[in-house]
């Protein structure tokens, strides 16, 4: 069986997402939050498939909300923490900076430490937008809290960085851009086997993909998984779901 561990799902239309969640061989995807408007779609849109899981967080590809928007945002995880799944997306604006080199971290790194904290408070996974050299921040960060569960989503890193995490008790996800990315193939090469996820992050395009074939992307990750493992599909499949299910959806 089939888990999406990092979909925006509310960003579909309500016919795609219900196309999604009737796929076949599909158990289920882990729907992730931009913001509060997000969190609270998908609290409603859960109440409707039993195959869907969500997780509330703010993306932090993005200005800021207002304070008081951070207040109901944190507010609403301590009201519906017994419905989530996990936290996330969270994490801190790697391309933001790229655009803007003047933009102050500290904010964000303020706002992600206070998701670590809800995340352990109400016994949350962390699913994580975190790439690079900020890597190193949220591993102090994770260690000051003694955070047990994160994931690192579509992670990419130097291979320096990459050995630091593999130190870690962390998981990382594969997207399709495993299929031509040498970047994300040496994540799955790196990393063993028993700390790998697949995601799609749909709807981001991936080439050769619509957004709403959720299942044949993930197939297409364990396929290219098991060649760079030389492992058998069959094995790959097998732990990668077992992986999942120890991750986020056990307590």
């Amino acid at each position: 069986m089939l888990f999406d561990t990092h979909i925006h799902l509310n960003q579909f239309s309500d016919e795609e997402i219900k196309q999604i969640l009737q796929q076949s061989n599909l158990q289920g995807v882990l729907a992730v939050a931009t913001d509060l408007a997000s969190c609270e779609k998908l609290l409603c849109l859960k109440e409707q498939y039993s195959n869907l899981y969500i997780a509330a967080g703010f993306h932090p590809e993005q200005a800021l909300p207002l304070q008081n928007e951070i207040e109901k945002l944190f507010d609403f995880i301590a009201k519906n923490h017994h419905k989530l799944t996990a936290c996330g997306e969270v994490g801190l604006p790697h391309y933001l900076k790229r655009e803007n080199p003047a933009l102050d971290y500290q904010p964000y790194i303020d706002l992600l430490e206070r998701f670590i904290v809800a995340s352990k408070r109400y016994d949350l996974p962390l699913n994580l937008h975190i790439v690079y050299e900020d890597t190193e921040i949220a591993l102090e960060l994770l260690a000051r809290h003694q955070i047990q569960k994160a994931h690192f989503h579509w992670f990419k890193a130097s291979n320096e960085t990459l050995e630091k995490l593999l130190l870690t008790p962390y998981f990382v996800s594969l997207t399709p851009d495993i299929l031509a990315n040498p970047k994300t193939q040496k994540v799955a090469q790196t990393f063993p086997l028993e700390r790998l996820l697949i995601e799609t992050d749909a709807p981001w395009q991936h080439e050769g993909f619509k957004p709403v074939e959720i299942t044949q992307q993930l197939v297409a990750i364990i396929q290219k998984l098991a060649e760079i493992k030389q492992l058998p599909e069959k094995v790959v499949a097998e732990q990668i779901s077992q992986n999942t299910y120890s991750f986020y959806l056990t307590k």
